[in-house]
């Protein structure tokens, strides 16, 4: 499935145009790829909010500039670093069977049961970069973890994939990990209560 966003051919760039348009409920954007020189645009804030609700910002989206449609995928997310909202956006033209790389969730099923005997689960990775058709981006990569118990470490290797995509990352690196929370603390260089005590405080 393919989605669409309204989008328009911006005449002026810069800091204050930006900040004009994002208040109009536009976002600024790029969009650029191996045929084409980059071009300044600017996306419907709504639609792009409803493309990101539904979880479709992995899979091809259609921007139609000036009468030409361009087959594209979101390439970067700029986000404002304390508001968390976006300020600009990087499109990328691709064909559907063109190979690329992108950054996919990893999401760990059954979290919630294993943390209801008092563990702790750490997820190091939350993304995966792979590689696969830009007609074929999976939206999120799931994992199943529910059987697991304290010590136990989830790697990449240890995960299954489609034949349609390839890992890009290391296959020995920690995606998550099981720890109990004494360890936790521990790990996070926690001084132990009887080591805070000041010294003239101790009789």
């Amino acid at each position: 499935m393919i989605s669409s966003i309204e989008s328009n051919i911006r005449s002026d760039v810069g800091g204050n145009v930006n900040h004009r348009l994002r208040d109009a409920g536009y976002i600024p954007a790029v969009i650029y790829g191996k045929k084409i020189n980059t071009l300044p645009i600017q996306v419907n804030k709504t639609d792009l909010d409803s493309l990101l609700r539904q979880g479709e910002d992995k899979s091809l989206i259609e921007l139609n500039i000036g009468g030409e449609t361009y087959t594209t995928y979101i390439k970067e997310i700029q986000r404002n670093p304390v508001t968390k909202q976006i300020i600009h956006l990087d499109f990328q033209q691709v064909k559907a069977d063109e190979k690329i790389h992108v950054s996919i969730p990893v999401i760990l099923r059954g979290k919630a049961f294993v943390e209801k005997s008092g563990v702790v689960v750490q997820q190091q990775l939350k993304e995966l970069e792979i590689e696969c058709s830009a007609g074929n981006i999976p939206k999120k990569i799931e994992f199943d973890i529910t059987h697991f118990k304290p010590g136990d470490i989830l790697k990449i290797a240890d995960m299954e994939f489609g034949e349609e995509l390839s890992v890009v990352d290391e296959l020995q690196s920690v995606v998550a990990s099981i720890a109990t929370i004494k360890n936790t603390i521990d790990d996070e260089g926690e001084v132990p209560l009887e080591e805070k005590i000041e010294p003239n405080d101790r009789h």
